[in-house]
């Protein structure tokens, strides 16, 4: 009976496992159909399948290479893992599939180019390259040559990226895909742009917008009327340059675009003398996520504020655009520190395989070896045993009936030594807990003593620290006249009653002195008249003072010092 039923269950789990994996397999049909006209239906398909980890072998590889393609149409970055697509590129590297193998190669270097990788991005394209040879995927293949030319574009080897972008034309042209041909226009003409070859660059936009026949609506456009407005402003032609870059901005699809394109267009009209529609340009830029961007029209307040002759806030400015700079800088060194340290321990990892390899296989072989010496002396050993035992069976019988009565009286002797120990332990054991106790109750005594002490600094800490607040209040003691005990003794007296307020803020941003201070101040509820008696100095440099401390706290225009002051640490109470 039990076996019956084990057949049973064997044979529901079986035909449940072959439904999951032909429903799979039928999505994932569908999905490829949709891929390429209708990208965010293809993702809601493949999120249908449930239990996507239960997948195994090629619908495991599929499911891996279909979703990393359909996040990167949705424009779904962040989301995109390169563990996932590592799966799809692992399982056909040995396949006979070129295609699905060249593809997940090609999509595993765009994941490693989102995680900063240009090198492992590189070596994924060459090797899908290598891989599509022979085959008809003449658009993967155009791609693979565009992605290595941005790769060489970005490092300056322009002679390298314009022959991957002539080799992306080829491509497109052989898979009759006009659109990736203007694409590679629009690269071959940023890339003479920066070469200062305004003739070439003209010959390639013109060339792509041919090939567009006037239609303003393709995603390429906007980029193309931004070329041309360089070129435009290069010459000095600003209100040409100035129409394109509107059509630009007009027709651009792409939010994360924009940007450059009005950083483009407010450049231009300071040159055409226009501040104001240029700061409204660069004020457009302000909301948006890309920090270089963002360093970019802070650095144009600075010279717009520079023209007026505020030389304070153009400083403002140019502080705020260096720091946004920094930060990128510091990202884009992190970045590539992670991923030297991740191909280092990738290594390290793959080293202490080989070693541990090695190791269970010396051991193994010596492992065997042993037992196979202690095999043989064994059988020598009870061989010669054998051959003994009938020999000497009465002369072991009687030897071994005289050490056993040895053995016994040599036993009795040992145990009466043992309980007059354990009668000596027993006895010193009581002394040892009577003395154990009394160290307790001086022990219990010091610590009350110690607490006492630690009560009374903390009340003397707590007057002092009170005097002088008093003293500040009462304008009897200014800031720059405060001792140096009076200073810790204040700032204590603000750690006890701001559950560690200054300690807090030295900890989490770095403060001195001086701003911890005025950070006191205002969580006081000090104004900035009473701030100005204190430091003995005007407002403008109070004001100067607390912006200089709101740039500390890495607060942005839009909060206010004096409320997150007030809030600080109890942020969830505010």
């Amino acid at each position: 009976m039990k076996k019956i039923l084990l057949v049973w269950i064997c044979f529901i789990y079986g035909l449940f496992f072959s439904c999951t994996q032909e429903i799979a397999s039928d999505i994932f049909d569908r999905v490829e159909r949709y891929m390429e006209i209708c990208p965010d239906s293809a993702l809601l398909l493949l999120n249908r399948i449930q239990h996507p980890e239960k997948l195994s072998g090629k619908q495991r590889a599929d499911y891996a290479l279909l979703l990393t393609q359909a996040r990167d149409k949705n424009y779904l970055d962040s989301l995109q893992s390169d563990s996932l697509i590592k799966l799809a590129v692992d399982y056909y590297q040995d396949s006979d599939d070129k295609v699905r193998g060249g593809k997940a190669l090609f999509y595993y270097g765009k994941v490693a180019v989102l995680h900063g990788d240009d090198e492992k991005a590189m070596q994924a394209y060459l090797d899908a390259q290598e891989r599509l040879k022979g085959t008809k995927e003449y658009k993967l293949q155009a791609w693979i040559q565009e992605y290595i030319g941005r790769i060489n574009d970005d490092q300056e080897r322009y002679d390298m990226a314009l022959d991957n972008y002539h080799k992306s034309i080829y491509y497109n042209k052989k898979a009759d895909n006009t659109l990736g041909i203007v694409y590679a226009y629009r690269n071959i003409a940023w890339i003479y742009e920066v070469r200062q070859n305004s003739d070439s660059v003209n010959r390639y936009v013109e060339a792509g917008l041919s090939l567009l026949n006037g239609d303003s609506t393709s995603s390429i456009f906007p980029s193309l009327m931004q070329i041309k407005g360089v070129v435009e402003s290069g010459k000095g032609n600003y209100l040409n340059a100035v129409s394109y870059f509107l059509a630009a901005i007009r027709c651009e699809k792409v939010v994360d675009s924009l940007p450059y394109y009005y950083m483009s267009l407010g450049d231009t009209y300071m040159k055409l003398g226009l501040f104001d529609k240029a700061e409204e340009c660069f004020k457009n830029i302000l909301s948006s996520k890309d920090i270089l961007a963002l360093s970019g029209a802070y650095n144009y307040f600075y010279l717009l504020e520079k023209e007026k002759m505020e030389s304070g806030k153009s400083l403002y400015y140019k502080e705020i655009s260096d720091s946004l700079l920094q930060i990128a800088q510091n990202e884009t060194k992190r970045n590539k520190v992670l991923n030297v340290q991740k191909r280092n321990e990738i290594e390290k990892q793959q080293k202490e395989k080989d070693v541990l390899r090695q190791d269970s296989l010396i051991q193994l072989l010596g492992g065997i070896i042993l037992l196979i010496f202690l095999f043989l002396l064994g059988l020598f050993f009870y061989i010669k045993m054998v051959k003994r035992i009938e020999r000497n069976y009465r002369e072991s019988l009687q030897k071994y009936t005289k050490q056993s009565r040895e053995t016994i009286g040599a036993n009795e002797q040992l145990i009466s030594q043992y309980i007059c120990q354990i009668e000596e332990l027993k006895q010193k054991e009581t002394l040892v807990l009577e003395a154990s106790k009394e160290q307790i109750v001086r022990l219990e005594q010091e610590i009350q003593t110690l607490v006492e002490k630690n009560r009374l600094i903390l009340e003397n800490s707590y007057v002092d620290g009170l005097n002088v607040l008093r003293l500040l209040k009462e304008q009897l003691l200014i800031v720059e006249n405060m001792t140096v005990i009076e200073k810790q003794q204040f700032l204590d007296y603000m750690d006890l009653l701001f559950d560690n307020f200054v300690t807090r803020l030295c900890t989490e941003y770095g403060l001195k002195e001086s701003n911890l201070l005025l950070a006191a101040f205002i969580k006081l509820g000090f104004s900035s008249e009473e701030l100005v008696i204190l430091f003995d100095s005007e407002l403008a440099a109070v004001r100067k003072r607390k912006q200089r401390l709101k740039g500390k706290l890495g607060l942005d225009n839009k909060v206010n010092l004096d409320v997150f002051l007030v809030c600080y640490p109890r942020k969830m109470s505010c």
